[in-house]
């Protein structure tokens, strides 16, 4: 039996496209956070609160996120990730764009590139590649700063799901 040359061509053109290729999910990986004055270090009496949901995009290298913060006790001043875990005081890796003049209860949504990015080779993320593993291996945290707590008002550990969420490397360090 002779196949036809075109034919053997959309048969290889689909298992590239379809089957060896790398599907897009794998190169998205979501993380969340839980953020409570409790997990800051030392630990902040507040009764802030709130949550993160951080989605990285390898394909398109970017980052975005929505995160809601509940009773803020005073302005926030600073959002950032940090790369550390949880307990430890860590150097800040990622900042985030924050609403001026916002107590209270608000939202933040946005996206973020490379250019908000800071590498911290003494923690071994050296590039923005580096920063989507940390992040997606639940080795980092976000905090919000405040004009009452500058150190940090409410902070909580980044985790995937579970460390199969972790489609870049399948490792969570935050034992889920």
């Amino acid at each position: 039996m002779r196949v036809d040359r075109r034919l053997y061509a959309a048969i290889v053109a689909f298992f590239v496209l379809f089957v060896a290729a790398p599907r897009a999910a794998d190169d998205v990986v979501i993380v969340r956070a839980s953020l409570q004055g409790g997990q800051e270090t030392p630990a902040v009496v507040t009764g802030s609160f709130g949550n993160a949901v951080i989605t990285l995009n390898r394909t398109t290298r970017q980052i975005t996120y929505v995160v809601n913060i509940y009773n803020l006790s005073a302005p926030i001043t600073a959002a950032h990730i940090h790369v550390g875990p949880k307990g430890v005081a860590a150097p800040t890796m990622i900042g985030f764009t924050v609403p001026t003049n916002s107590a209270g209860a608000f939202a933040m949504r946005g996206t973020l590139t490379e250019a908000d990015f800071t590498p911290r080779p003494a923690n071994g993320i050296n590039t923005f590649e580096d920063a989507f593993f940390a992040i997606a291996s639940g080795v980092t945290y976000f905090n919000a700063h405040t004009t009452a707590n500058p150190g940090g008002e409410i902070r909580g550990q980044l985790c995937p799901d579970s460390a199969a969420a972790n489609r870049f490397v399948g490792i969570s360090t935050c034992g889920n």
